[in-house]
């Protein structure tokens, strides 16, 4: 399930990466019975670089993730993911 990023605020980028990351772990387990680790944001300003190694995994799925490379804000992005995440909801 992607956790939806209104609930958090602008500079809070770390805290909604630790959400999904756990939500993620959960989702890998349930799919495929591996215990999937999911690197830790730990540098705000690397969010989109942190988005290409946790969500290239779900978009090697098959699913229709968007680019965090087209957005400069991450709630942006998080949101539009949201909106769209039919795939894990």
């Amino acid at each position: 399930m992607i956790i939806d990023p209104r609930g958090f605020a602008p500079n809070e980028v770390i805290q909604w990466a630790d959400r999904m990351a756990g939500e993620l772990g959960f989702f890998s387990d349930e799919l495929s019975g591996s215990d999937a680790n999911y690197e830790r944001l730990d540098d705000p300003a690397e969010w989109q670089n942190w988005a290409m190694g946790v969500f290239g995994g779900v978009d090697a799925l098959g699913q229709d993730v968007p680019d965090p490379m087209d957005y400069d804000d991450w709630k942006e992005w998080a949101m539009r993911m949201f909106s769209t995440s039919n795939f894990m909801g």
